[in-house]
């Protein structure tokens, strides 16, 4: 499609020009407990865009004559081209008598199944920006396509948001300049790799990956589909990282280490968690080998490298990296909880560095598989196919490595 005279066009870079990412929809809801106004909503949000370095995420996809997705920015946007799509229900009930609103999970005092997501889809999906007034509640839903960020990128975009709506704009900062790719380097390997990744020997080649892929395929056409969410109150997962924290100092006291150095996140237990909630009613053999696959920001790993200070420029793309856990089913479920934690944390810390992310994407340029995109990546460091029990996917809230 010919550009619109003055449109600024920019091509997908890395982490976006993959299958992963394109036609993914993503979705945030936030739900207020009073009526707030759709009008500041829309202004504000509209507000960030139009701020300076903020303009690409009122940009159009669109296809050049080579069939390549490249971001059009107007230079200017209007009500004809406006910066964000915007939508308003009023429904003039109380949220607990609509259909959709009413299926909101509550706080509960222990760990349950809340739901079905697809039950909520009656609220969320609204390109851009919809505003569902109640009476007595707000249910504000973002909608982006994944090429325009990440999940740390939707927090940039949230917190910026919240700043003009304060009236605070001066406090925004410009973000990364995306004119160009940051990444570029990382996935043309124009810089040497000074190490191998830890998981080397583990990777599979399109051998392994073959079995796995028909594997999941079939299963996929075949089996029916469920979507749930599952709430974990802090009154339950607080007491289990106390008690994870305090075993791995004991132990570290035990073998004369310097206990003040243990340090494990919520996110390092909740995995651990997952993983042992999911493992221990398959019934599998101890010896199968148990994957989870942890997606992580490369921003900290390339800050002042490839990127400059999140304090300063924020990158508001796509820059994730993984980390896989590899653990035995016999391993999981009668080890303490504070051993499978750690594994989680000694795996972030170890494949989070800059030089193992160099080192993976390496590992994906020559493995030939790139061509299938990002799909394949977290499987290629990891053993696929009959040797493979699950696959979980987590997004650490911090990610200290």
């Amino acid at each position: 499609m010919e550009p619109i005279r003055g449109d600024q066009v920019v091509p997908l870079h890395f982490f976006e020009d993959s299958l992963l990412v394109q036609g993914n929809n993503m979705a945030v809801s936030l739900v207020f407990d009073a009526v707030l106004d759709p009008e500041r909503l829309r202004e504000s949000l509209e507000g960030l865009v139009k701020q300076e370095g903020w303009q690409r995420l009122g940009g159009r996809l669109r296809k050049n004559t080579s069939g390549k997705i490249e971001w059009h920015i107007p230079a200017k946007f209007s009500a004809e081209r406006p910066a964000i799509s915007f939508a308003h229900v009023d429904h003039a009930i109380p949220a607990a008598s609509h259909p959709a609103a009413s299926q909101i999970p509550k706080s509960q005092d222990r760990p349950c199944v809340v739901g079905d997501p697809d039950d909520l889809e009656g609220l969320a999906w609204e390109p851009g920006l919809r505003v569902n007034n109640f009476t007595d509640k707000t249910v504000v839903v973002l909608q982006w396509q994944h090429v325009a960020f990440d999940a740390l990128g939707m927090q940039y975009v949230v917190e910026g948001w919240s700043s003009m709506l304060w009236g605070k704009a001066a406090e925004v900062l410009i973000p990364c300049g995306l004119d160009s790719d940051p990444f570029h380097s990382l996935a043309q390997g124009s810089r040497p790799t000074t190490e191998e990744h830890v998981l080397t020997d583990r990777r599979v080649g399109l051998a392994g990956l073959l079995p796995w892929g028909l594997g999941s395929g079939v299963d996929m056409l075949v089996r029916a589909k469920e979507n749930r969410m599952v709430y974990i109150p802090e009154t339950y997962w607080r007491p289990q990282w106390e008690k994870a924290v305090e075993e791995l100092r004991t132990e570290a006291i035990a073998n004369g280490e310097d206990a003040s150095k243990v340090f494990l996140t919520e996110n390092d237990v909740l995995t651990a968690w997952i993983l042992r909630c999911v493992v221990g009613e398959m019934g599998m053999n101890p010896e199968r080998t148990v994957a989870a696959s942890i997606a992580m920001s490369l921003r900290k790993s390339f800050e002042d490298d490839l990127l400059p200070a999140s304090a300063e420029h924020p990158y508001v793309g796509n820059a994730f990296g993984w980390a896989n856990v590899l653990v035995t089913a016999g391993d999981v479920v009668p080890k303490p909880l504070s051993w499978l934690a750690r594994q989680v944390r000694r795996a972030i810390n170890e494949q989070g560095t800059r030089a193992q992310h160099e080192a993976y994407y390496a590992m994906v340029r020559t493995s030939g598989l790139s061509c299938l995109g990002m799909v394949a990546w977290p499987k290629s460091a990891f053993p696929i196919g009959r040797k493979l029990a699950c696959s979980i996917w987590t997004f650490p809230r911090l990610a200290r490595v």
